[in-house]
């Protein structure tokens, strides 16, 4: 899924859909390659622990300690800074050169680093976890669009258990 998750819902509906097909999910790690290309702002990602076997998700970016945001673990990309006066140049390290700032941007501007979302929802029994990757930029701007938009996400009844089976610090009311 592309786009972004502003909400516990949202996440619920995306993790529902990714269980039933509706969207893709992750069922095994991600080679260079699919790191380089997939990791972007707006690329959103859900895997279970049983099926896929990945127990810490990992593509060789640069995290800031995590903060809770809700039910959220939220993380800022920590960028290095280039030498020689320049602040705005930034030191690419394996697999981050897709997540960068545009690089035609002017190099004046401030480049903003990119952030990452994440959730654990319990399911059946087992651990399953959305990733979700974004530009604040590109979610203020509406170039990420929410579960919401996709009537055939929206059509699914996320289950009372699957709510329950979570220990969230924030319970989500869910019809």
């Amino acid at each position: 899924f592309t786009g972004c998750v502003e909400t516990t819902t949202d996440a619920l509906r995306l993790i529902l859909a990714a269980r039933q097909g509706i969207v893709p999910r992750i069922t095994r790690r991600l080679n260079d390659s699919e790191r380089r290309s997939m990791i972007r702002s707006g690329a959103i990602f859900v895997f279970s622990v049983e099926e896929s076997g990945i127990k810490r998700w990992t593509e060789g970016l640069a995290w800031s300690p995590s903060r809770i945001v809700g039910n959220f673990l939220v993380y800022r990309e920590v960028t290095e800074r280039g030498s020689r006066g320049n602040p705005d140049r930034h030191v690419n390290t394996p697999g981050t050169s897709s997540f960068q700032a545009n690089p035609s941007h002017s190099s004046q501007r401030r480049r903003e680093g990119g952030s990452a979302q994440t959730i654990t929802v319990k399911v059946d029994g087992t651990d399953h976890h959305l990733i979700a990757y974004y530009r604040e930029d590109d979610v203020r701007s509406g170039r990420l669009q929410r579960p919401t938009t996709r009537p055939d996400i929206m059509a699914l009844t996320i289950p009372p258990e699957m709510v329950r089976g979570t220990n969230f610090r924030h319970p989500p009311h869910v019809e």
